[in-house]
Parts: structure tokens; sequence; C-alpha cells
């Protein structure tokens, strides 16, 4: 397979499975359970894998173009989606083969769904927050308690990745709904993340055995920069799916209202350009990640941009639109809500800006 054909299989698959259920995901919660396994069947997470791995290759870049494509149509997919495709990277990446051949081709091949919790950590590694999770090391593994307020595409068939904090170390692994001791909770209602299986989650002294590791402690400050770029560009295919549709809204409303669309500051070639310019440079950068080259500041100043261009895009969507893109009906004002998800999901327009400033006075 290559990168074309799966792109046209999943942009079908988009079309006829999920843009019908839209509506009833971000309105009533609908988890598209069986677009996600039938994404995983055509290779739709498989790009982050070797062939060896049970992927088909096609690497870092095309994963994030799998990930535009369902953006396009529903901003909340395509995150539950980049949940999949990041557990896969964590595991593609990981240095212990027995961990990725237990969980890995499954994972690619959308057999078993998976999320990451690891926004806690991100944010902990930055200085924002404290760490939820604690570890203790006991016989074959791991004991594992505290609690998380919100971690997505999770359930009680999901399996997960997550990071304990042990002494001044850290360890990351694998887990899952049935896993002794774990316990799920609703959360309260999203703005637009009602389709995306979030629950809080509790650990009370879940055993975690040596051979569901990700990064022992003593691995985990080089693997955890391993990840961090893939990670992080990643979310760039939610973003650009998510100013994709901002422009087609932008585009329709233009054959009826061009003239005096015209007077807002944001028209369509203009974000269309900035869109454009940006992708080449996530072309660009998940090269490098997926050769083990990534240069994270780079990284970090373009997914940055890609937040507030996905805030100026929806924005522009809505306006555009007019008295009808404030009707719930409309994809409009569904837009500017995924966008703001876009801007806040760790790590944050503020996160990331706090990050850059650091590594710039750094240097």
């Amino acid at each position: 397979m290559n990168r074309e054909t799966l792109l046209s299989q999943v942009a079908e698959l988009v079309k006829t499975k999920l843009k019908p259920l839209v509506d009833e995901i971000d309105r009533n919660g609908l988890y598209p359970e069986d677009f996600m396994r039938e994404l995983g069947a055509i290779g739709g997470f498989g790009a982050v894998g070797t062939e060896a791995e049970g992927g088909n290759g096609l690497g870092l870049a095309t994963q994030i173009a799998v990930l535009r494509e369902i953006g396009k149509e529903c901003g909340a997919t395509s995150f539950s989606a980049w949940c999949q495709a990041a557990c896969a990277w964590y595991l593609h990446q990981t240095p212990n083969q027995a961990v990725k051949d237990k969980y890995l081709a499954d994972i690619l091949q959308g057999k078993v769904l998976a999320g990451t919790g690891m926004s806690n950590t991100v944010k902990h590694l930055a200085g924002i927050e404290k760490h939820n999770l604690q570890a203790e090391r006991v016989e074959g593994g791991y004991t594992v308690n505290g609690a998380l307020p919100w971690v997505s595409n999770i359930g009680e068939e999901h399996i997960w990745a997550n990071t304990a904090q042990i002494g001044d170390g850290y360890v990351m692994f694998i887990t899952g709904g049935q896993w002794e001791g774990v316990s799920l909770q609703n959360c309260p209602e999203f703005c637009a993340l009602e389709g995306t299986r979030t629950f809080s989650l509790n650990f009370k002294d879940v055993f975690i055995p040596d051979e569901d590791i990700i990064a022992t402690p003593e691995q985990f400050a080089d693997y955890i920069q391993s990840i961090k770029a893939g990670f992080i560009l990643l979310q760039i295919g939610i973003g650009a799916g998510v100013i994709d549709g901002s422009l087609g809204i932008i585009r329709m409303a233009d054959v009826v209202n061009s003239e005096v669309n015209s007077y807002l500051d944001d028209g369509y070639d203009s974000l269309k350009a900035r869109l454009d310019g940006a992708w080449v440079e996530t072309e660009r950068l998940a090269g490098l990640a997926w050769n083990n080259t990534p240069d994270t500041l780079a990284t970090l100043k373009l997914r940055e941009a890609a937040a507030v261009l996905a805030l100026a895009a929806s924005q522009s969507a809505a306006l555009h639109a007019g008295a009808k893109g404030y009707l719930m009906r409309s994809p409009a004002q569904r837009r500017v809500r995924e966008a703001m998800f876009v801007a806040i999901v760790t790590p944050a327009i503020k996160h990331l800006r706090k990050e850059i400033a650091a590594i710039e006075a750094a240097k």
C-alpha cells in the first residue's frame, strides 16, 4: 500500500461511515467504534508501525495526514484516532521488545482500541502541575496508585499508556479497563468531545508487570524525548482537519455573500496560504521525527502556530456563515468549539509558549 491509496480509502470511509454520524457524535456523545475499527482494518493507524511490527511503514507524516482527513469532518473523532495513533507511536519507539510484541500489532490494525493518558506527565515535566500517579517497585513489576481527571479513547475493553512517578524518576506502562484496581468514572460534559470516550481514571494498588513496561525509570529520560515530537506533530493532523473544515464553510458562505464577507479580516485565500505553509513544515518535521532526529524547538513553534491558525480559521468561518452559523445544526459553531480544543489540549498554547521561551532562553 502507498500513501495515496491509503488516504483515498480513509477519505471514502470518512465520507460513508463517519460523516452521517457527526451530529450524533457531537451532540449526543456517540462513540464511533465501528468506524474506528474499520479505520484500523484498512491501515488507518498502521503508518506509525513498520511492516515487521504489523503496520504499513508509511511513516509519521502519513499518519498525520490520516488524522487530517478525519478532522475535515469531525474534530472529536480525529482526536480519538490521535489517541490510538499516539499509543501506537509510544510502542513503536519503546526499547522494550516484550511490550511491543504484546500490544503494538493489534493497535496498529484496530483490533484493540487504545488511548493515551500522558497529559499530566507532559505538563508535570514542563513544571506546570504535580504528578498524579505514583508507583512502587515490587517483585515482577510495579504497583501504581493515583487518579487522572480525564483520559480519552478508553473504556472497559480498551488499553492505554500512562506514566507514574517513582522517587525522582518515572515509569511508563500499558494498562487497561479490565486490570484489577483500575476504575473509570464519567466526566462532566465537554463542549466538543462527548464522543471520545473520555473518563476520569483511578488506580488503586494496580499491579503492572515488567512485560507491560514501555520505559523503565532508567530509560525514561531518553525515551520521553524520543516520543515528544511525534506526540505533538500528530496533533497537527487534528488541527489541520479542523482548519480544512472551516475553509469549506468559508468557501460555501462566499458563494452568496462574497461582497460583504470581503470586509472580514481572514478570508479563504489568506487562511489557505497559511495552512499550506504550515503543512509543508509539518511534513518536514515529521520526516525528522520518524528518523529519530527530531527538531523539538521547531516542532513546538509549529504546533503553537497551528493552534492559533485553527482559532483564526474557525472564528472566520463562523463570521462568514453569519446568523446561520449560530445555529446548533450548523458546522460553523462546532468548528469553533473544536478549535478551542486544539488550542487547549496538552500541550496548550500557553504550555507551548512556556517551553519555547525556556529553550530559547537557554541558548
